[in-house]
């Protein structure tokens, strides 16, 4: 069990962590907010004796993770997001000022950000934590309860994608 002085030093040490990988899933602020809740609940009321730090960030990792996959495959997500896609559609149908728009504000890290977020989860969730948490193949796999091959196939493919997508960005440089 996990004492009250360990908790608070957790939330404190890991929240920032759990957040993003939260974001990275979920794409939503309001939802990630309430995973990193849920996920620190969790480990309230565990039973769980742990070794180390390390061992609860792992830990972390890793129900975030299951909490944000249940979250996206529950019938509530479905039924909200497709109410939010109507909206969006109708507000597409508005005519929209072309020029109006201000262009000269996209940079290189805002284009990255975009092209990571638009990677499929498989890809996103593998790349945020090689390159964000700085997990070795082989922590990712035992993460994320994949062979290290995949995970080596992941971040290739990811990367390949990566490049497509940036390509045109880059190249006006």
């Amino acid at each position: 069990m996990v004492s009250v002085e360990e908790y608070v030093s957790y939330v404190r040490q890991f929240s920032d962590t759990v957040l993003r990988i939260a974001v990275n899933y979920c794409k939503e602020l309001p939802d990630a907010e309430d995973m990193v809740q849920e996920v620190f609940l969790k480990l309230f009321e565990t039973g769980t004796d742990f070794t180390d730090d390390e061992h609860v960030k792992r830990w972390l990792i890793r129900v975030t993770v299951n909490l944000c996959k249940n979250h996206l495959a529950s019938a509530w997500h479905r039924r909200t997001q497709l109410v939010e896609f109507q909206k969006i559609e109708s507000a597409l149908e508005q005519p929209v000022d072309l020029y109006a728009a201000d262009v000269s504000g996209i940079d290189e890290g805002s284009a990255l950000f975009e092209a990571v977020a638009s990677l499929p989860e498989k890809y996103r969730s593998v790349v945020h934590l090689y390159y964000y948490e700085d997990y070795s193949v082989k922590e990712i796999a035992q993460i994320l309860q994949k062979k290290e091959t995949t995970i080596q196939t992941r971040l290739m493919r990811a990367r390949k994608k990566l490049e497509q997508q940036l390509k045109g960005a880059w190249q006006d440089e």
